[in-house]
């Protein structure tokens, strides 16, 4: 799926306070459960659930669920036709995986509620009236009721993912005001049914992990916190407006950014895998804190930036190191983000049965995982 970036650069100037070193101390994971190292992606197939574990050797797929889309792109009769299309599909995919042994987390990555046909066509103000308009907390309490009778009673590797990315951007640079309340909300609710599979909280703004600088811990068992790592925006996303018109895309070849590099994002600089321990620092302060598992549930770069390879390399180690979960997106969802494509530039590319750098880096970290 295409990610735009979660701001303009001009809004990422937000300075972070000096990074973490990779001290002996830096790996702050709770060692109850082995790590899990796989992918994103949105379409409920098995076929693409088993090539992910035989073919990657991903011991996870984070699904990500998209009534919303379902219901346009197939003209259902309304939203919530697209999430009875999603309750429908999970059941026999939820068995494969139990034998495959890949642990699926399930991502509310959109809140079916009609009254969003309401809201402003401002994509800035619709995020307000969205958390503004409580009837989305009990839309969303409503999908996990549903989800939780499917699962609660299954003997399998099974994380709920609350919401993805809560973001208003008239609470930025902090956290949704109201969403920690809301969070506990919807952890009390789903643990009413189901106190076994643990529940995941991306904390924002949107998939940014600033908001764990002043984000509560909240009550329960079985809580994982998270982030999305796309930074720096200006990196990974680069390219992805130009697609389509073939001058800016003459243009865009000839200045293509490298990694390391410099740019704008949170203050601007040189970006680096230090630079990114400087980044993740509210994250893990937070962790040190209160020693609670983290989770990347989305991390990725466009397929055609250079040194993807080497991006990707610093990112995993950087997870590895402190023990965190994680997803890289995207497999089989988008070609743009898809590491079994050619690296070439452009909206349309061929898959290639040879690994390409960025998919032997993923292959090489996959490999972790037991087979």
């Amino acid at each position: 799926m295409h990610h735009p970036p979660l701001a303009p650069l001009a809004l990422l100037c937000f300075v972070l306070l000096a990074g973490t070193g990779c001290g002996e101390d830096a790996r702050t994971q709770p060692a109850a459960a082995p790590v899990l190292r796989g992918f994103t992606t949105q379409d409920i197939s098995i076929a693409n659930l088993e090539d992910l574990r035989r073919r990657w050797n991903a011991n996870s797929v984070r699904l990500m669920l998209r009534p919303n889309y379902l219901a346009r792109q197939g003209r259902l009769a309304n939203l919530h036709a697209g999430w009875e299309r999603i309750l429908r599909e999970l059941p026999p995919y939820l068995d494969r995986a139990r034998e495959l042994g890949v642990t699926v987390i399930l991502d509310l990555h959109e809140v079916p509620n009609e009254r969003s046909a309401g809201y402003s066509s401002d994509a800035r103000k619709r995020k307000s009236e969205f958390w503004a308009d409580r009837s989305n907390l009990d839309t969303i309490i409503a999908c996990w009721r549903d989800l939780t009778a499917l699962c609660a009673g299954r003997q399998q590797g099974i994380w709920y993912d609350i919401l993805n990315e809560p973001l208003d951007w008239a609470d930025f640079p902090r956290p949704v005001r109201v969403w920690p309340e809301w969070a506990q909300a919807i952890i009390d609710d789903i643990r009413r049914t189901d106190t076994v599979h643990p529940v995941v909280v991306e904390v924002g703004p949107g998939g940014l992990c600033w908001g764990f600088s002043s984000f509560p811990l909240l009550r329960g068992e079985g809580i994982i916190y998270s982030t999305h790592q796309y930074q720096p925006h200006a990196y990974t996303h680069q390219g992805i407006r130009e697609i389509g018109n073939t001058d800016l895309a003459r243009t865009y070849l000839a200045t293509s950014q490298p990694w390391p590099g410099d740019y704008s994002d949170s203050g601007g600089g040189r970006w680096d895998k230090q630079r990114l321990y400087a980044e993740l620092k509210p994250m893990i302060d937070f962790q040190k804190r209160h020693g609670v598992r983290i989770y990347i549930s989305e991390t990725g770069v466009v397929r055609w930036a250079p040194d993807a390879a080497r991006y990707a390399r610093d990112n995993l180690e950087l997870f590895e190191e402190l023990g965190w979960d994680w997803s890289f997106h995207a497999l089989h969802e988008n070609p743009m983000w898809s590491p079994d494509y050619e690296p070439a530039y452009g909206a349309t590319a061929a898959r290639t049965a040879a690994p390409t750098p960025l998919g032997a880096v993923l292959h090489e970290f996959l490999a972790r995982n037991p087979r």
